[in-house]
């Protein structure tokens, strides 16, 4: 493709990780005690992501009385995603490039990482077929 189509030059993978809104909500909690400011017990009466902002909304009813309402911007919940990746052991590149989106109501990451480059890539693919690892086309 051509850069006149919207795609930078050179070869790129992409890969989209969902979540669900159990991972989505343990990835928070744990955001939110390692900030020092740990969810309230209680359970959550509504959750709300912004698919335009993508910020995340939660409502929480107190084990004890009271409702709790909470919001995290786009760079907390990212954060939040990252560090659930990083305890799950889901891989993430370091070096790509992670879009945090809304995508079927639920959160995913675009991942975006450049490929080998392919100067002489051609050169290559010769050697091997002569060795007769790749037939002809």
């Amino acid at each position: 493709m051509s850069k006149a189509a919207g795609l930078p030059p050179g070869i790129w993978e992409y890969r989209l990780i969902f979540f669900r809104e159990s991972e989505l909500v343990r990835a928070i909690g744990g955001f939110a005690r390692l900030r020092k400011k740990p969810l309230p017990v209680g359970q959550i009466t509504r959750l709300v992501l912004d698919p335009d902002e993508v910020t995340l909304s939660l409502h929480l009813e107190k084990d004890n009385g009271g409702i709790v309402s909470r919001t995290y911007s786009a760079n907390e919940v990212a954060a939040a995603l990252i560090a659930y990746c990083k305890d799950a052991r889901i891989p993430l590149p370091r070096k790509a490039v992670k879009e945090l989106r809304v995508i079927s109501n639920r959160p995913a990451f675009l991942i975006r990482e450049r490929g080998a480059e392919q100067d002489g890539a051609e050169e290559e693919i010769e050697i091997l077929r002569r060795r007769g690892v790749i037939p002809k086309a």
